[in-house]
């Protein structure tokens, strides 16, 4: 099994930082770009069994009908992925929504809490709950903290009747990271983490058939090991890591042999 992972694209029309690319972290003119030397990349190189986008695919613009618009455009793009290709939601898709259909609507989701089986595995993709509140201007991070209790009931019904190796996606961090040297989140981790996450460790941790678990919104790379289960987080597409201007281009190729991964680091340059 192989698998590309790559996560928090930020696509946006609105290129804010376009002449000063260095004073923003996320520079989002180049996730067009970037995104489409990943696609050429995956359908005419790697040309892995399945693609996951780990959420975030815009870059929410405080209107709901730009956002639409935006993320109908980039997801044509990511059509073109000639494998199976499936994404998550993430904190900026659903900011300026009244309701998650609205986004699974674009996507052609019946609903975006689901899983799969592929090649002998078995695929979970999770989604925030939508909180019905006032928008406010943390990137949607407070509507979008934690999973339903509906979902993690679902979750909990759907692992106990799997017997494959398992995969689990979700867009915020699971695992515990004191979030030293984030540029985002050194100063509040709870917002880099999903908030009721011990409900959801409680069901993985009974689970004898979880091989890892994937997630993004932290924008950065790294790997954490918490009661015998493998977290990867990936970094955003766009990231501006080195302040020099130069966007990430980080993306994961995971190679799975029974429950034995190798990952590899790879990057999309401009």
């Amino acid at each position: 099994m192989k698998i590309v992972i790559f996560s928090d694209i930020h696509y946006s029309d609105n290129y804010k930082y376009e002449t000063e690319p260095m004073k923003s972290r996320k520079l989002t003119m180049y996730s067009e770009p970037l995104v489409k030397k990943l696609i050429e990349k995956i359908n005419h190189e790697i040309k892995p069994d399945i693609v996951l986008n780990l959420g975030d695919l815009i870059e929410d613009r405080n209107d709901s009908k730009k956002d639409k618009e935006n993320l109908e455009y980039i997801w044509n793009i990511l059509k073109q992925i000639k494998v199976p290709f499936y994404t998550l939601l993430g904190n900026h898709d659903l900011k300026m929504m009244k309701s998650k259909r609205e986004v699974e609507n674009i996507l052609g989701y019946k609903n975006t809490t689901f899983s799969i089986d592929l090649k002998g595995y078995h695929f979970v993709f999770l989604s925030p709950k939508l909180e019905n509140f006032t928008i406010s201007d943390d990137g949607g991070i407070s509507r979008t903290k934690n999973i339903s209790t509906e979902d993690l009931k679902w979750l909990k019904n759907d692992l106990k009747k799997n017997t494959l190796p398992t995969i689990i996606c979700y867009h915020y961090g699971i695992a515990e990271d004191d979030m030293k040297g984030n540029w985002w989140f050194e100063k509040d981790k709870e917002e880099a983490l999903l908030e009721n996450r011990n409900e959801l460790k409680e069901i993985l941790e009974s689970d004898k058939n979880i091989v890892a678990v994937f997630s993004g919104h932290q924008h950065w790379t790294k790997e954490i090991e918490e009661n015998n289960i493998k977290y990867f987080i990936v970094g955003s597409l766009v990231e501006n890591v080195n302040n020099d201007g130069i966007p990430d281009g980080i993306f994961l190729e995971v190679d799975i042999k029974d429950k034995n991964m190798e990952i590899k680091k790879r990057h999309i340059s401009m």
